[in-house]
């Protein structure tokens, strides 16, 4: 007898997904219940099934992950602070007339480091985009590749029906010659 399967049932492809999308919101500063609403929808399944599926069954085992993105999002948000100290602790050109020559140099490269900052960011979230968009590719890839399977198997027994179609055929011709 074979195994029944939902047709809902959780694949790894959907845990991959789940998962990545909750990393990437913890480490982006957003909600758990955000990233359950983005599951949701990517996945085609409520976000109460999300939240349900990360808490019951993955949480624990994404357990570094999730603290190497707390770790991730405490750094940012640190050198978020570190920069927007500097800045605003550098003297401007009204409280000090005679600025050395090499403050104009720290505030180009401060901007510098921001913008940079700004595209790393943008660069980590494209990242995460494409690892999503990779994981439902290659669902979609299984699910062709079932699709073909299936039409392998048609055109087998198309081919079985018309063999036996000639045999009958034959016999009965056979039979009307006796």
């Amino acid at each position: 007898m074979k195994d029944k399967r939902r047709e809902d049932a959780w694949t790894d492809n959907h845990d991959v997904t789940l998962a990545q999308t909750v990393i990437s919101h913890i480490k982006n500063g957003s909600t758990q219940l955000a990233a359950f609403e983005d599951s949701a929808s990517r996945l085609n399944r409520t976000a109460a099934a999300c939240g349900f599926r990360w808490n019951k069954e993955l949480r624990h085992q994404y357990e570094t992950e999730i603290n190497d993105a707390k770790l991730f999002r405490m750094k940012r948000k640190q050198q978020k602070r570190d920069i927007h100290a500097t800045i605003s602790g550098m003297p401007t050109l009204e409280d000090e007339p005679m600025m050395p020559k090499y403050e104009d140099a720290f505030r180009q490269i401060i901007k510098i480091a921001k913008d940079q900052a700004l595209k790393f960011e943008q660069l980590i979230h494209e990242n995460s985009k494409l690892k999503l968009e990779i994981n439902e590719l290659r669902s979609q890839k299984e699910s062709v590749t079932v699709v073909k399977s299936n039409e392998d198997v048609a055109t087998e027994d198309l081919q079985t029906f018309l063999k036996i179609m000639n045999r009958a055929r034959n016999l009965t011709s056979l039979n009307l010659n006796v």
